[in-house]
């Protein structure tokens, strides 16, 4: 499974294995804050240093952008609704100072998708889950363990999702649904049986976890801080300071 799509953990002995996730998970909250104010030399660096990182895990960029193609077109969607304005009338207007505000949207959106597609791919599904106890056990009216289960879930089924979709293209592409013009009937032909195994997944995961009897309450793997993870997060306090910069 994991070499058959580029989300999901890859094991590895990359600086970004070796960080500890509480670490990796401050870093993914506290620059996709600073993003949302990030201007253009915030987001060239911050480019820069995602594309370092993504090399330094092993992840190669043509299958990453494979995988995640169609957040790619949702991102396309949201910079032409941005960008398209109709004033009087129903004639389509297009302006250069709106195409940078929504392009510079789209490269945020990006951007944190990409930090979140890393810490999939170094971190274990175990240790995300005690990182996000050890984080929301401070807050009130929160039961920590299950919210970290939860998530845990997501990250553990997204690969699966993905590769399901995979699965269905292909064996709907060999009985050429390319024949089908209209793009909605061929949306609705994929989205029917991708739900449907999706549901059928999740209801035999849970029924494994019953008969297994998974409890809430198990041994989390123990975390350390060490001079690596300082050094991340001093370094990521001072790209998050370039949104200072003129």
């Amino acid at each position: 499974m994991g070499e058959l799509t580029a989300i999901g953990f890859r094991p590895g002995q990359s600086v970004l294995h070796r960080l500890d996730p509480r670490t990796k998970q401050a870093l993914l909250m506290g620059i996709s804050v600073t993003s949302l104010w990030g201007n253009l030399s915030f987001l060239a660096l911050f480019t820069a240093v995602i594309m370092l990182s993504l090399n330094t895990a092993g992840m190669r960029i043509r299958r990453l952008i494979c995988e995640t193609r169609y957040f790619l077109f949702f991102l396309c969607f949201v910079f032409g609704v941005r960008t398209i304005t109709f004033s009087g009338g129903w004639t389509p207007a297009f302006s250069a100072e709106i195409a940078g505000e929504a392009l510079i949207v789209c490269w945020r959106l990006l951007l944190v998708v990409c930090m979140g597609v890393l810490l999939m791919a170094t971190t274990r599904t175990a240790d995300i889950r005690a990182a996000l106890v050890w984080f929301l056990k401070p807050v009130p009216l929160v039961n920590e363990k299950m919210a970290a289960t939860m998530v845990g879930l997501v990250v553990r089924f997204l690969p699966v999702i993905l590769f399901q979709g995979a699965e269905i293209a292909d064996a709907q592409r060999s009985r050429g649904i390319e024949r089908r013009k209209n793009p909605l009937i061929r949306l609705m032909k994929f989205t029917i049986p991708l739900f449907r195994r999706v549901f059928l997944s999740a209801d035999e995961l849970a029924a494994a976890m019953q008969a297994r009897c998974y409890s809430e309450h198990r041994t989390l793997p123990d975390l350390f801080f060490t001079w690596r993870d300082g050094m991340a997060l001093g370094a990521g306090i001072l790209i998050s300071l370039t949104v200072l910069l003129p």
